[in-house]
């Protein structure tokens, strides 16, 4: 393994190592020797890449919104949004030196999606650590790709699945969520506050009404960035007329929002708020409200197949 190799491997098994941390016992209370001692490095790697907790705390953040944009597709912000928000003290560089016996994770925890009980709890399950199914990127259904009007409903009720059971699986989502939530660690802003996804305002191009200005802040937050893209996928959804008739994409935006955090938030004391079933019956209470009759019997309320 090359030593630039080394520099990543230990970056990650740290951004993991903290976030199992943060989410079993809370930022405030995870020390950096705790975290040293879990991703078996040295003191002097975790300082070669991290100056401190709040350092480290944004790389777990930078981490799971990075996660959050692979599964909504959402665009990543451009080197201008990034410049000068850089995390930690080194690159991951070929010249890295972590000081002592260096790095000792022998493999590390990589920062592919990590697996974890809560999945097993959701489901009944007792028992240790277990690794989990990988939570997959958004199905191929998006705009319409079955040529049908509710393309964009489908889509949105797949990712809601996909992004649950990233939250069931995946330690660094989760506490990328969590710490948005406690509001201790968030990127800069990367769009003006009225801005949707795209960059263009709330409303453009008839979207049932809905007046320029009225997206929620869409800033550089798990949540933001969340909130933003479904409310630009109802929206599209409401231009092609795949919505019920007198039915506000801005407000079945704010319902499916409420819902989907909440399942977040409840989840991270009860797993089985993150179980399959509690949000495929969500689906199956919201759907006949959303959309028109005859395009309601051709969604899946528990997913596409193509989702699973």
């Amino acid at each position: 393994m090359t030593r630039q190799e080394r520099a990543v491997r230990t970056r990650e098994a740290l951004i993991e190592a903290a976030a199992d941390l943060f989410d079993r016992d809370g930022q405030e209370v995870t020390s950096l020797a705790a975290v040293t001692a879990k991703a078996q490095v040295s003191a002097g790697a975790l300082y070669f890449h991290f100056a401190t907790k709040a350092d480290l705390a944004d790389a777990v953040t930078r981490t799971a919104l990075s996660r959050l944009r692979q599964i909504t597709g959402a665009p990543a912000p451009t080197p201008a949004d990034t410049n000068g928000h850089a995390t930690g003290n080194g690159s991951g560089s070929g010249n890295e030196s972590e000081g002592g016996d260096g790095s000792r994770n022998g493999g590390g925890g990589g920062s592919g999606w990590g697996g974890d009980a809560r999945t097993q709890a959701a489901r009944g399950v007792r028992g240790e650590r277990a690794a989990a199914p990988p939570a997959r990127g958004p199905a191929p259904v998006a705009g319409g790709a079955r040529g049908d009007r509710v393309g964009e409903v489908q889509q949105l009720i797949d990712t809601t699945h996909v992004l649950v059971r990233g939250l069931a699986d995946d330690v660094v989502l989760r506490a990328g969520f969590a710490l948005d939530r406690s509001g201790g660690q968030r990127p800069a802003r990367e769009r003006p506050v009225g801005e949707g996804p795209a960059g263009r305002a709330a409303g453009k191009g008839g979207t049932g009404g809905e007046r320029p200005g009225r997206w929620p802040e869409v800033g550089g937050s798990l949540r933001g960035v969340w909130s933003g893209w479904v409310h630009e996928t109802l929206a599209a959804a409401g231009t092609r007329g795949a919505l019920a008739p007198g039915v506000s994409p801005g407000d079945a935006a704010a319902v499916v929002v409420a819902a989907t955090v909440g399942f977040e938030v409840l989840g991270a004391q009860d797993p089985l708020w993150l179980a399959p079933h509690r949000l495929t019956r969500f689906w199956t209470l919201l759907l006949p409200a959303l959309v028109p009759p005859p395009a309601r019997e051709t969604l899946h309320p528990g997913g596409s197949p193509a989702a699973h």
